[in-house]
């Protein structure tokens, strides 16, 4: 498969590596999955009642996982932000981001003294994006820009994983472990292999992972998601606290750490092209 796993917030944030490097936040990797695969037996193939059973329950997970879909018109939200890469790292970063449901994403990341470095607005069709520092503003069709940046991912997907909710979830499940406080399964894609870890009660998501499907390629690569401090706002289940774990040649550690988090309040998205930024 061409392409990385990662979201947008990797792409800002390695536009500003002019910025003075600070010592890295050590950001924790949670184990995944959380159930004991040796611990569970597998269901023979000929126990029909078994099957039957296990069909059952993961029909009811699944109504359960789309029961805690994130639905919303718009959302604001303003976070801590650090990430961490083999040769640099920025902890004390800050992001705002604004999302209309289908229709746009507006991100600003700001540093310490120098203020707003980055900010981009994404559409179903486009992205733009100026970077304060280098004085460069980038203008794409958003197709370009997936091949820009040799990351496979669309709108719909991108507003998924900034929202919380899960991504490339199918119908496709197998592998299901059940433990007392998580629930472990895996599902098919077309282009990935996805891992999630739910918790039990409410099946609410503690993890998930989408893996390169080609197991054969030289390097398979993985982007790994935690997701915590659950908090209820106005009847929606909201993680407040992400740590994203990119693997390919080299490892990247993304830590969000939402301070402020509002649905469907009116908003605005402001985006001036600067006329003496250079065009890349």
């Amino acid at each position: 498969m061409k392409g990385k796993i990662t979201t947008t917030f990797l792409i800002l944030i390695n536009l500003t590596v002019m910025m003075a490097c600070r010592h890295p936040r050590k950001l924790a990797r949670n184990t995944f999955p959380a159930a004991d695969t040796g611990k569970v037996a597998p269901v023979k193939t000929e126990d029909s009642a078994a099957i039957k059973a296990l069909q059952l329950f993961t029909s009811e997970m699944l109504k359960g996982i789309h029961t805690n879909h994130i639905d919303f018109n718009t959302f604001s939200g303003r976070m801590k932000l650090a990430f961490e890469t083999d040769k640099k790292s920025h902890n004390n970063l800050n992001a705002t981001l604004r999302i209309k449901k289908d229709s746009i994403i507006w991100i600003s990341v700001s540093a310490p003294i120098v203020d707003e470095v980055i900010r981009a607005v994404i559409t179903p069709d486009s992205l733009k994006m100026y970077n304060r520092l280098d004085k460069q503003l980038y203008l794409r069709k958003m197709s370009d820009a997936e091949e820009l940046l040799n990351i496979p991912f669309d709108f719909s997907t991108l507003q998924d994983m900034l929202i919380g909710n899960p991504v490339y979830l199918t119908d496709s499940i197998y592998q299901v472990i059940k433990t007392p406080s998580v629930i472990s399964f895996s599902c098919d894609h077309s282009k990935f292999t996805s891992l999630f870890n739910v918790y039990a009660d409410d099946y609410v998501l503690q993890q998930s992972k989408v893996l390169d499907k080609d197991s054969t390629a030289p390097i398979r690569r993985s982007c790994e998601l935690t997701y915590g401090d659950y908090a209820k706002v106005a009847g929606r289940k909201f993680s407040t606290t992400r740590r994203i774990y990119i693997e390919e040649k080299n490892v990247t550690k993304v830590s969000l750490d939402f301070t402020r988090y509002d649905f469907d309040i009116p908003l605005t998205f402001p985006f001036s092209m600067p006329s003496s930024y250079k065009r890349m």
